[in-house]
């Protein structure tokens, strides 16, 4: 889901701001949109919090109404002109970021030109504008929707030099992770060709011995763990899977699975809150199991006003059934609590 930061002034169009939170609030989630009224608390410093929700977001929203350009100040002097305008840094900041910055024209508002605009906001004027009509509110915030959604996450942001190095620790605890996740990979498939290598020496000597006294084999049997198991065949679910999925807050998408197969391992991406083909989520943890399949998922979450993230954890648990997959998948989620998911994937058959 994309970040959305909304920019606006009050004594313009506090009224349109508000409602275009409501809504993209509903449709991207509350710790995802941004509004200073409804994110930055009493004791907040401002410019702190700007730059952490933008650090965070993907688009900023620059609301404009009739009086954006000409609001004032006490003395007289034009609020845009003062560099320390919190609208003035907001998209300032933005800009300089280089996430996707939309002018939002409401109340019969019309583009600033670049001559209007201070040095560090004239590049607002090469942004591709949107109008909100009060006569075709809910049909143009539609549309506004629909670009955001085509706004992925983490594709905007580009920090300042200066911040980079607090990246740095995260960094390398990433890559010790991805090492160690490797490491417990290759050594995982080692046991399991040592435990197939076993199985098919106990196979061939078993058949034998069956053919030198005459009699049927009996049925092959793997040993994994210690518990013998029938081989069963596995089954054929490489390629892409579509499905359609009702979430248990009541929202339905139309998701991806791309699934690949190694023996019993299963790998590829799985679809999350209708992420588009091939946008889907790492597979970890895939196994097939006879026409049994399981995988697992992660994805990042955070609660209002708390900067720090949780990851949540999705099981899915499949059968399959031909060309259909009957799922369940159950959330692991420190900070909310969701009921069993039931849904069915298709294969998508080649034309």
């Amino acid at each position: 889901m994309p970040g959305v930061f909304i920019s606006y002034r009050r004594e313009d169009s506090a009224a349109y701001a508000g409602r275009l939170f409501d809504i993209l609030s509903t449709e991207f989630g509350r710790e995802n949109t941004f509004m200073d009224l409804d994110t930055i608390e009493g004791g907040d410093n401002f410019s702190v919090v700007i730059e952490r929700k933008l650090d965070v977001s993907d688009a900023l929203l620059a609301v404009i109404g009739p009086h954006w350009l000409t609001v004032t100040e006490p003395n007289g002097g034009r609020r845009l002109d003062n560099e320390s305008d919190l609208v003035r840094v907001e998209i300032a900041k933005a800009l300089e970021r280089g996430i996707r910055v939309i002018p939002v024209l409401v109340g019969g508002a019309t583009l600033p030109r670049p001559v209007d605009l201070p040095t560090k906001l004239q590049a607002l004027c090469e942004r591709q504008a949107m109008e909100v009509r009060d006569s075709h509110f809910h049909a143009d915030v539609k549309d506004l929707t629909d670009v955001l959604h085509r706004t992925l996450h983490g594709t905007g942001f580009v920090p300042k030099a200066a911040n980079l190095k607090r990246f740095i620790p995260a960094f390398l605890v990433g890559l010790a992770v991805v090492i160690g996740i490797f490491w417990l990979l290759v050594q995982r498939r080692m046991v399991q060709r040592q435990n197939v290598e076993r199985a098919a020496s106990v196979d061939a000597a078993t058949k034998q011995a069956a053919q030198s006294s005459g009699s049927a084999p009996p049925p092959a049997q793997t040993s994994v763990g210690g518990t013998s198991n029938s081989v069963k065949p596995l089954a054929n679910v490489a390629g892409q899977w579509e499905a359609t999925v009702k979430y248990d807050w009541g929202d339905t998408y139309h998701e991806w699975f791309d699934f690949e197969v190694d023996g019993q391992e299963l790998s590829g991406s799985a679809g999350f809150l209708g992420n588009r083909k091939g946008q889907g989520r790492a597979i970890w943890d895939g196994k097939i199991a006879g026409d049994r399949i399981s995988f697992m998922t992660k994805t990042l979450s955070s609660l209002g006003g708390d900067d720090k993230t949780y990851e949540d954890k999705h099981y899915y648990k499949g059968t399959v059934k031909g060309d259909e997959i009957v799922f369940t998948m159950v959330t692991d989620s420190s900070t909310e609590s969701h009921t069993p998911i039931h849904f069915t994937a298709n294969r998508v058959k080649n034309k």
